[in-house]
This record gives structure tokens, C-alpha cells and sequence, in this order.
């Protein structure tokens, strides 16, 4: 009887030690802090923009990005969408979310992006373009820095979106003297930016400005959500005494659900005029061929790229697409049964002066990047300005999946920890996740290992291995 009742107790300790574990692990994922942001929301809720906040704005928050690629003002991401199917069920989708690109999130790793994340320059190593650059063939581009060429090492320059920093002090620069787009510099001056809330039009604006010797510049970014539409509005002026000219993109980091890019992931291309044709200059170092992994299909309004199979996670793919006069930089992407169309109305307009200058298509496991790049020349005291108009609706035809079982799901997981949605605008902790994944399992491998000795014991012609007695 001792003996029946020390194995009862051995095996409810042994059932509740996991479960306490989880619960203890799922409070730890709970009481992260977010990072700082202002969430919008349009359709009594069911369309949700997280804003990540540059730093100090809300100073006892910690920041999503500090690093020094992308403009801090354009962190837009963790968008969720709403919808309701025709026999009236909902169901929400999570659309450029942070559990895909980069894992674990690293603030201070230049390419630690979130969805709408944009640099100015081309997203390449060298400070400037001399001459025949981008698609008009223009001269005297720089990308994205001010006041890089005259400046020695240790010495100040001006990163458009990011602030002052010191030349020379990341982790990849060397004798070259070459500003290298992608590894993190040493900031000179802390940036300063600017918050300002209008619920009424549910709009923020964050401004920054920077200005160095003769150099300097003043950028402001209108965020608004209205029904199924996003614009972002930047406005770029020249605080500085010379003139300048740069390129600036969007990177544009779509992933949806969670899913590895693959099949059903797919994008049609204002690039009708390019037959379909594009360059992978990569090709030779570092990229894989796109063919590998999508089928191109020239179209008469568009070309239509669809994902073909999954990427390895060591694979990059990058296309650049041959000029065409007719392009504004418009470009529809799919996935997980949404369709998002991103224009820039401001392209071609000769009263903007902006203009295209490269439309690139990037993708890796962890995100699906259409990429037009614009051009813009500015003198002292002139302002360029141009909107990311994007439309949310569904996709006609979402490729079918077959639906996966719990423990199918389970596994997903397990092979994939950043597919799990649970990772949000908290910021994400996929390895957290991850544990709690094997944690659940484990935990289920015992209930049913107790209940199938439960059932043998209690049958006859059955007994239960016998306990060694000392």
C-alpha cells in the first residue's frame, strides 16, 4: 500500500515539475518589457501599426533600434490585420512582424530592421557615386552621408535619419577609408527627435535634425492610419550650406504569419517595360541566383515573381531590375492571404522632384523586400517630400495549406522557433518560445507515459515493472 501511494506521489511531482517550468517560463516571456512604441489602429481595431520610437523619446523604454543604417523615425512593423470570412468567423494575421529577420533582435546590429525600415543611399559600402549612378545615370550621389569624404578618421560625418558619427569606428572599417553601409559606428552626438501625437487624425509625427560645418539637414516623418490605408510621409530639407543629392529606400521587410519565405509568397513589379530582365551582379560573391527559388513572369501591366520553395537560412537572393522609363516604383507583395499595394504618388511629379533610381527585389528566409529606390537632389534650404501610400486587402486566390494538426504546429515550431506569433511588438523572444515548445511537449509525453501505466496496472495479465526492494 506505502509502496502504491510513494508511486502516486512520485508521479504527480513528476507531471507537475514541467508544468510549473512552463508557467514560470510563459511569466518570464509575459514580463519582458516592451519596446517603446505607439501603436495606431483603423477599423474599430482590426488594423494595428506598432511605431517603434526612436530613443529618448520615452527614455525609461527601451528602444527597438539604436543602430546606424536605417532611419530611426522609419521602424513601422508588427501590423495586425483583422478579417472576417463569409460565414462571419475572424481570423488575424501578423504582417512584418519581428520574429523572422535577424533572430535574436540585436538593437545595436546595423541590419536589426523592422518592417518599414528605410536608409538613405543604396544599401552598399562607399560614401559616394561619382558619376553614372542609378538608373538616369546622374553624378555626384552620396549615400546617405554628409560631410564623409572630407572628414578624417576620428573625425565627425553626418548619416541622413541617424545623426553624427565618427568616422573610422566600425567594427569593418580599415586603410580602404570606405564607409561601410551595413557595420555599426560610433555615434558622436546622441540623436535627438521629436514626438508629437494628433488622435484626432490618428497621426504622429517624429522630426530629427542634424547639422555639421557646412552640412546639415532637417527630416520629418507623418505617420497615419486610416481605414485599410498607411502613409508615411518624409520630409527632407537642407540646413546646410552646400548642396547634395542622394537615393533613399525603403527596405521593406515583409514576412506574414510567421511562415519562412516560400511558396505562396509573391509580388507583382511596376517594371512592365523591363520584359522581365535584371541584373544579379551579387551573384559572383554573395547572392543566389533568383531562379533557384521563383519563377519571373513578364507581364503586360507588371512582372509577377512567385516563390517557388523555401530559402535556407544561409541563402541571400538579390535582383536588380534593368531601367524602365514607365516605372513609379508601385509594387503589390502576397502572402498568408493578404495583398499589400505600396505607391509613391510623388514619383514623376516634377513638382516633387523625385525620381526613380533603382527597383531591387532582396529575400531571405526571413523576409520578402521589393525595394524601389527614388533620387532626390537638394540645395541649401530646399525641401523634397514623398509618401508610402499602402493598401491592406485581402488576396484573391491565397495559395491553399494544408491545415496542421497541434502536434504539427508543435513541430513547426520546434523546426522553426521564429514562426511562432507569439513574438509581437514585445519585441519577440523566440528562443523563450522555443523552450516552451519542448517544455509542452515534454510535458504531454508524460501525462500520456502516466496514464498508459495507469491503464496497464489496473488490467489483468498485466503488472507494472516491480520496484526493487533493498
Amino acid at each position: 500500500m506505502r509502496r502504491r501511494e510513494a508511486a502516486a506521489k512520485n508521479n504527480i511531482q513528476t507531471l507537475l515539475l514541467p508544468l510549473l517550468l512552463l508557467q514560470l517560463l510563459l511569466c518570464h516571456i509575459q514580463a519582458q518589457p516592451s519596446y517603446s512604441n505607439v501603436t495606431l489602429k483603423a477599423n474599430n481595431g482590426d488594423l494595428e501599426v506598432v511605431v517603434y520610437l526612436p530613443k529618448g523619446i520615452k527614455p525609461n523604454e527601451r528602444t527597438y533600434y539604436v543602430s546606424t543604417r536605417f532611419d530611426h523615425g522609419s521602424m513601422i512593423g508588427s501590423i495586425k490585420r483583422t478579417t472576417t470570412k463569409k460565414d462571419g468567423t475572424k481570423s488575424t494575421h501578423v504582417l512584418y512582424d519581428t520574429n523572422q529577420w535577424r533572430i535574436p533582435h540585436d538593437p545595436f546590429w546595423a541590419e536589426s530592421g523592422v518592417g518599414l525600415a528605410s536608409e538613405f543611399g543604396v544599401g552598399d559600402d562607399g560614401g559616394f557615386c561619382t558619376f553614372l549612378c542609378g538608373w538616369d545615370q546622374v553624378n555626384e550621389v552620396t549615400n546617405g552621408v554628409l560631410g564623409y569624404q572630407e572628414a578624417k578618421a576620428g573625425e565627425s560625418f553626418l548619416k541622413i535619419g541617424v545623426g553624427e558619427l565618427i568616422k573610422g569606428s566600425c567594427n569593418l572599417c580599415d586603410s580602404t577609408d570606405d564607409y561601410r553601409f551595413n557595420s555599426p559606428y560610433q555615434f558622436a552626438k546622441t540623436p535627438v527627435w521629436t514626438l508629437q501625437e494628433n488622435p484626432e487624425g490618428n497621426t504622429i509625427t517624429l522630426v530629427h535634425e542634424a547639422s555639421l560645418n557646412q552640412h546639415g539637414y532637417r527630416l520629418q516623418k507623418d505617420i497615419t492610419l486610416v481605414d485599410d490605408q498607411l502613409f508615411v510621409k518624409s520630409i527632407l530639407t537642407n540646413l546646410g550650406r552646400e548642396p547634395f543629392a542622394t537615393a533613399w529606400y525603403s527596405h521593406h521587410f515583409f514576412t506574414c504569419d510567421g511562415d519562412p519565405v516560400g511558396s505562396g509568397y509573391g509580388v507583382d513589379l511596376d517594371v512592365a517595360g523591363t520584359g522581365g530582365q535584371y541584373d544579379e551582379p551579387a551573384a559572383w560573391f554573395w547572392s543566389t541566383p533568383l531562379e533557384k527559388y521563383a519563377s519571373v513572369t513578364p507581364k503586360k501591366d507588371k512582372v509577377s515573381v512567385e516563390m517557388q520553395r523555401g530559402v535556407e537560412r544561409d541563402v541571400r537572393i538579390k535582383a536588380e531590375f534593368v531601367k524602365d522609363d514607365t516605372s513609379r516604383g508601385t509594387f503589390t507583395v502576397r502572402g498568408c492571404g493578404n495583398s499589400i499595394k505600396e505607391s509613391i504618388p510623388e514619383i514623376g511629379n516634377k513638382g516633387q522632384a523625385v525620381s526613380m533610381y533603382a527597383f531591387n527585389l532582396y529575400i531571405e528566409t526571413g523576409t520578402f523586400s521589393p525595394e524601389p529606390q527614388i533620387y532626390m537632389h537638394l540645395y541649401p534650404g530646399e525641401t523634397r517630400s514623398w509618401t508610402q501610400h499602402l493598401e491592406f486587402s485581402d488576396q484573391e486566390e491565397p495559395p491553399s495549406k494544408k491545415k496542421l494538426s497541434w502536434f504539427g504546429r508543435l513541430t513547426k515550431t520546434m523546426q522553426n522557433p521564429a514562426s511562432s506569433s507569439s513574438s509581437s511588438q514585445q519585441g519577440g523572444h523566440p528562443h523563450l518560445v522555443f523552450l516552451a515548445s519542448i517544455l509542452i511537449s515534454a510535458t504531454v509525453t508524460m501525462a500520456m507515459h502516466a496514464v498508459w501505466t495507469k491503464r496497464r496496472s489496473g488490467n489483468k495479465g498485466y503488472s507494472s515493472i516491480p520496484e526493487v526492494v533493498s
